[in-house]
């Protein structure tokens, strides 16, 4: 199957859902707000993801615009700040990595990875982009945030809005702002044993 769309030049191997081949994190965000149902869709999808017995570990807070919006971009490195701003929402994902009895949960990173998938799937699905980016200052997230450093981990920032175009962007950005390909299916799917 392969994608029109002149950015995302891709072709699976095996038959997907389109969904899974035509996501990519653009760094273009046009200048255009989010509806609260759009903003509510998102966090609906990722609720839903599947967890390790069911302790649904990720924790997302957001902002959209005012002084938490400038609080949550101040977060962000060199690199992220020339664009992420640009984005409608800025979102902050956190893991919990221990349960109320202070034990720990171990499979919280995995977990909150399926719900950033969820997220990342449903804004596609509505006509959102969406970048993740660890380029943050993981620490100060929890202040800006009001998150309990003891109960969660900071994991990374989510930029949330419409596509934009290469206009969008700075010019140095624009080569490299496509949809990138995949490692083949052989180097990292192995029946019965790993054999790379």
């Amino acid at each position: 199957m392969t994608v029109t769309d002149p950015k995302t030049p891709r072709v699976a191997s095996s038959s997907v859902e389109p969904m899974f081949v035509e996501r990519w994190s653009s760094k273009a965000f046009a200048d255009k707000a989010l509806s609260d149902d759009q903003i509510a869709s998102l966090f609906e999808a990722a609720h839903w993801a599947p967890s390790g017995s069911n302790r649904q570990p990720w924790l997302f807070v957001y902002a959209t615009d005012g002084p938490d919006r400038e609080k949550f971009n101040s977060l962000l490195n060199e690199g992220n700040a020339r664009y992420a701003p640009n984005a409608a929402m800025l979102v902050l994902v956190f893991a919990r990595i221990v349960d109320d009895e202070g034990k720990k949960i171990r499979t919280a990173h995995f977990d909150t990875g399926a719900a950033w998938m969820s997220l990342a799937l449903q804004a596609n699905r509505i006509g959102l982009n969406t970048r993740a980016m660890g380029g943050i200052d993981l620490d100060a997230a929890y202040d800006v945030a009001g998150v309990p450093r003891d109960k969660f981990e900071t994991i990374c920032a989510i930029a949330v809005g419409y596509r934009g175009a290469d206009d969008d962007i700075h010019e140095r950005m624009v080569k490299q702002n496509f949809a990138n390909d995949r490692k083949d299916v052989s180097e990292i799917a192995f029946k019965g044993s790993y054999s790379g």
